[in-house]
């Protein structure tokens, strides 16, 4: 009893200095989406976008010789259809953690802790390719958020985690006798309480909770792992000797006789875009650390001396203007259409395109229901975190709504607050009182059958550029469903 109801405080002071990841609301989300069985693919895509730091991350994960796209990846929209839901999800699970931790983070010496837990996460995310796992994206999170639990101590806890340290580095204990000892709970404990927070991937957890499966390969890959991202930041001893055991036993477990650490290194940070350009490593800086731990006399980290952890987590991509990338969207949803298949990558990447070209917008996309009752949406994007598209609805009934109108008339229609109503249901527009919209009716083989619906809550309305921008989207979404109907 008196060991639950220490972790039960220690973990709400983690939870009240802001120390716990899963405070930050996109990472939440981004969970949320995943249990739910509806989530489609677009709904990951509109959080992910709300991020400008983490859609950056991602890119840059994606764009990497990993993946081996034939064409720069420069949306979310086409990162997910190209990887796929489940690995965006879980690249974006970890990468947007990993952003959290560095923003709470209390004190700078412990900013060593979080470049090596990503160095632990893209080099475990190597070896589980080489192995062979089904999805490596799992094991990158595991070796991310491998220390996870005990960077949250850390962060909450300095001087305790460093008496800790100190019990296992200089009195020879166990991580759970010396966590026992300081924190009166041992340390397999707080990681169950911590992961529960979260609702990981059953592999990463099991990896995670090092404790409790020590003999499984994939495990053991993840602490080799975190034992050479150690030994990139002098955490541990390096050289020729400690690598070639570490070679070895590495070699065991793939089953690779000829395996190279070294190799591997260089491979892993050249194929990871976000080594660059989280931590300013160039190719040369990758060089002297794999000569420096093999020598294994010098701190390979201390030696590349401009690097500056994580400075650039959170940094945006490179300004483009909204006159520079309609152009760019507009070549990429006719070369969508070109390649014809399914409707939803062109939906996905047309949200994307009104979203980042037409600041401060709520966009949302509806469809009339089979009994052609009711206008429906279907995805949405926008400020908001918490808002399903689901709850914009239009009784087709009400004739005197803007909406409707504008669906009967099958042509585009601004509006601003103070005329007639746009129909709304109370429940959406009481959270989102508009001041202006403008509608475009999504028209094939002459029927209505559904709406581009672009908001703005401010009082600015839309210029006569941005109409012609939604225009042009629209006639490409109109163009895929003529083809797809015919």
């Amino acid at each position: 009893m008196k060991s639950e109801t220490a972790l039960d405080n220690l973990i709400e002071e983690m939870r009240s200095k802001g120390n716990l990841p899963a405070l930050n609301d996109t990472v939440l989300e981004i969970s949320r989406l995943a249990k739910n069985s509806e989530s489609s693919a677009p709904d990951l895509a509109a959080v992910i976008m709300r991020d400008c730091g983490l859609a950056s991350n991602l890119l840059a994960a994606v764009n990497s010789s990993y993946y081996a796209p034939r064409f720069p990846i420069k949306t979310i929209s086409s990162a997910v259809t190209y990887i796929g839901f489940e690995k965006v999800y879980l690249l974006s699970l970890g990468l947007g953690l990993f952003r959290h931790t560095m923003e709470t983070l209390q004190a700078r010496n412990l900013l060593k802790l979080y470049a090596t837990s990503y160095f632990s996460g893209t080099l475990a995310m190597s070896l589980a390719e080489v192995y062979g796992h089904a999805s490596p994206e799992e094991i990158f999170i595991a070796g991310l958020l491998y220390r996870l639990p005990g960077l949250s101590l850390a962060n909450t806890f300095p001087q305790h985690f460093l008496d800790m340290q100190s019990r296992i580095n200089e009195r020879g204990m166990t991580l759970n006798q010396a966590c026992l000892d300081v924190f009166q709970v041992r340390y397999d404990d707080i990681c169950d309480a911590v992961l529960a927070i979260y609702h990981l991937p059953e592999d990463v957890e099991r990896v995670i909770n090092q404790g409790k499966v020590s003999d499984e390969p994939l495990t053991m890959l993840v602490g080799e792992a975190a034992g050479l991202a150690a030994m990139l930041f002098g955490d541990r001893p390096a050289g020729k000797d400690v690598l070639r055991k570490t070679e070895k036993r590495i070699r065991k477990l793939l089953d690779r006789p000829k395996f190279s650490v070294s190799e591997t290194i260089r491979q892993t940070f050249e194929n990871d875009r976000n080594i660059k350009h989280f931590f300013s490593l160039g190719a040369e800086d990758v060089e002297i650390m794999v000569n420096l731990l093999e020598w294994g006399k010098a701190n390979p980290m201390a030696v590349v001396t401009h690097l500056d952890f994580g400075t650039t987590l959170d940094a945006e991509s490179p300004a483009d203007t909204p006159e520079a990338l309609i152009g760019h969207f507009l070549t990429e949803l006719a070369l969508c259409r070109k390649r014809g298949g399914e409707l939803n990558p062109l939906l996905m990447l047309s949200q994307e395109a009104l979203f980042r070209c037409l600041p401060g917008s709520e966009i949302f996309m509806a469809f009339l229901s089979q009994d052609k009752q009711q206008l429906l949406g279907r995805f949405y994007v926008g400020s908001s975190l918490h808002l399903n598209a689901q709850e914009f609805s239009v009784a087709m009934t009400n004739t005197d709504a803007a909406i409707v109108r504008c669906m009967k008339v099958q042509s585009p229609t601004e509006w601003q607050k103070g005329g007639v109503g746009l129909g709304l249901p109370y429940a959406l527009f009481g959270r989102m009182p508009f001041q202006a919209a403008y509608m475009v009716p999504i028209v094939v083989n002459k029927q209505a059958i559904g709406l581009c619906f672009t908001g703005r809550l401010n009082g600015k309305g839309f210029n006569d550029r941005e109409c012609v921008w939604i225009d042009q989207i629209v006639s490409h979404i109109q163009a895929a469903f003529s083809v797809t109907r015919t």
